[in-house]
């Protein structure tokens, strides 16, 4: 048996050919028996109805509409939540009513369900228990007991306690009707779909040099177009590290994605001024490097050889070596940088000043000499120049050297975090955005990396440090915070092996970009129903079709253009705009009276 199941705020006539509801349940029976009795549960109750339609079956109530997905195979019912948006998954373990109870058979094969969900290999597709609603009764109480309390251990949301269920005495005349328990998961229903924006939307962009800042234009570009115009500059938060900073200041500033990518093509019109990203500029350049390891090397041998005159130990190449070696410092500074993004920031309609951003933004560098993670944009640390905290957050050793904020030393904030998105939890973010572009290159050829030199494997080496410490964080963190809808962005194997030829190469990026925006249409096709469903509680939709097209242009061409990355080629380059587009809000009901629940047993 297998039917469709939703929930509608208000009900209303169902016609030949009904539009898909707004939202769905999947409910799961461990046997045919426990579906015809839950019907006939519902059928009870008064002023509802119970009736097939195309795809399912109603149950109309004067609280509104519920349309449930019917699974006996733990099999299907997790295919099933692997390719479609559902709001509650309700388990149904209450005794069927058979001479001997099969309440154990049945626990363990809605076990294996919960196991399947619960082993999900892509983190971000394995389904909240926290909206999982379970129904039990049983014969022995104690058996119940313990039922209960390992699906509380497991994390389930919700387990009521059939208590109207008699196995002794037909009779009964002390428990309480079924229509009541009927009742209570009615409520327990529209509870917990109720349809309410909780929490905010947050973007955390991590880092991963020039081709980083690169790959999340792409990636960036591909989500906007997927999004309602106006939206991804719209968000309630941005986070950024290193690279992820120069994105995430740029976004919260209020400029487009458009306006960035056509700045670094050098057909920016009115937007964004032309941005060189060339570290091989006099104002990159650190000219201390030239002056300081001479001084420090004449120091030295004059020290040896006044050590030497005296009798002590004479100069030697390994002496040099072990206590000199700080000699060479970084040839690089992002001061540079600054002044692009200041002149960006200071420019009408912008603000250099964390404290007048309409959007929040925070912008995360580490301390050199503490070595601890600092936050630019949240108190004390929000006075600082947005630009200023940018140049922090890039400045990574060896190319650059730290940034000098008052009295303190500043350094890229990807040495103590890959992304911030606790913090964004932290913050009252419930749907996350992440892009991390600093990930390894997995070969599958073995030598592969041996036959490379020593920069490609010191890159490869730290990449793997920073992803691993990136998963192990998610995986955590979605496990301890259910209600946080986490979709993370990465490049897909084959562009990383072009990003890691130098993390600093300037040149490749619209060959990034066009990687990033395939890697990226190809993750939202496959979260594509979860993002809808959260993106949906947020007030905001999710439409592909603009995104399917500019995916074929680019698969088209073998060197695109900018051009390209617009559906039929035409450059249309978006603007700063108003209000993003929201989805339309479901209209309000007059606040009714409910009638007192039962008692609810919960583990």
């Amino acid at each position: 048996m297998k039917s469709l199941v939703r929930l509608r705020k208000r009900p209303r006539r169902l016609k030949a050919v009904d539009p898909v509801p707004d939202k769905t349940a999947l409910y799961f029976a461990p046997s045919p028996a426990h579906a015809e009795r839950f019907l006939a549960m519902l059928r009870q109750l008064e002023g509802c109805t119970v009736r097939t339609v195309p795809h399912g079956v109603t149950f109309e109530c004067p609280e509104g509409s519920l349309h449930f997905e019917v699974h006996h195979s733990p099999a299907r019912a997790h295919a099933a939540l692997r390719h479609r948006f559902f709001n509650l998954v309700l388990l149904d373990l209450r005794d069927a009513g058979h001479p001997i109870s099969r309440l154990q058979t049945d626990y363990k094969k809605t076990l294996r369900l919960l196991n399947l969900m619960d082993e999900e290999h892509d983190v971000e597709l394995r389904y909240g228990f926290h909206r999982v609603l379970t129904m039990i009764s049983g014969s022995d109480p104690v058996e119940v007991d313990r039922i209960i309390a390992a699906l509380g251990a497991r994390g389930v949301g919700r387990v009521i306690r059939d208590i109207s269920a008699c196995h002794l005495d037909g009779e009964c005349p002390k428990l309480p009707r079924a229509t009541k328990f009927c009742r209570l998961v009615l409520d327990e229903l529209v509870r917990m779909t109720a349809s309410r924006r909780t929490g905010k939307v947050a973007l955390c962009a991590s880092g991963g040099g020039i081709t980083g800042i690169y790959f999340e234009m792409g990636a960036l570009k591909c989500l906007d177009d997927c999004l309602p115009p106006g939206a991804l500059s719209s968000f309630d938060m941005y986070f950024g590290i290193s690279a992820g900073s120069v994105v995430s200041g740029i976004l919260a500033n209020g400029y487009t994605i458009d306006e960035f990518m056509a700045s670094i093509a050098g057909t920016p019109k009115k937007g964004v001024p032309p941005v060189s990203l060339s570290l091989l500029r006099l104002s990159h350049m650190n000219l201390r490097t030239l002056i300081f390891p001479l001084e420090r090397l004449a120091k030295a041998l004059g020290s040896s050889i006044f050590d030497l005159f005296k009798g002590k130990s004479p100069i030697s190449l390994e002496s040099l070596f072990f206590e000199y070696n700080n000699f060479l410092t970084a040839p690089f500074q992002a001061e540079g940088f600054e002044k692009i993004l200041r002149r960006l920031f200071t420019a009408s309609g912008s603000t250099n000043d964390f404290r007048k951003l309409r959007r929040r933004l925070y912008i995360g560098t580490t301390d050199q000499d503490s070595r601890q993670h600092v936050l630019f944009g949240e108190a004390p640390f929000d006075h600082v120049p947005i630009s200023k905290a940018i140049q922090a957050s890039i400045s990574i050793n060896p190319a650059f050297t730290a940034t000098k904020i008052g009295e303190r030393y500043y350094m890229d904030g990807a040495v103590t975090r890959t992304s911030n998105f606790v913090e964004a939890i932290r913050k009252g973010s419930t749907l996350i955005f992440a892009i991390d572009p600093f990930v390894p290159y997995v070969s599958k050829s073995p030598g592969f990396a041996q036959e490379r030199g020593i920069l490609f494997n010191a890159d490869q080496d730290i990449r793997t440090l920073s992803f691993t410490r990136f998963e192990k964080n998610r995986s955590w963190v979605l496990r301890h915070h259910p209600e946080v809808s986490l979709f993370t962005f990465l490049p897909a194997n084959r562009l990383r092996k072009v990003m890691s030829v130098n993390p600093m190469d300037h040149r490749r990026y619209l060959q990034i970009w066009k990687g990033a925006y395939l890697s990226t249409l190809q993750r939202i096709r496959l979260l594509k129903h979860r993002m809808a469903g959260d993106l949906a509680a947020h007030g905001l939709s999710l439409n592909t079709t603009r995104a399917e097209a500019v995916a074929r242009q680019l698969e088209s061409v073998e060197s695109p253009v900018l051009a390209d990355f617009f559906p039929n080629g035409k450059l249309t380059i978006r603007r700063r705009m108003q209000k993003p587009e929201r989805a339309a809000a479901a209209p309000r009901k007059a606040p009714r009276r409910r009638p007192k629940r039962a008692t609810v047993h919960a583990a």
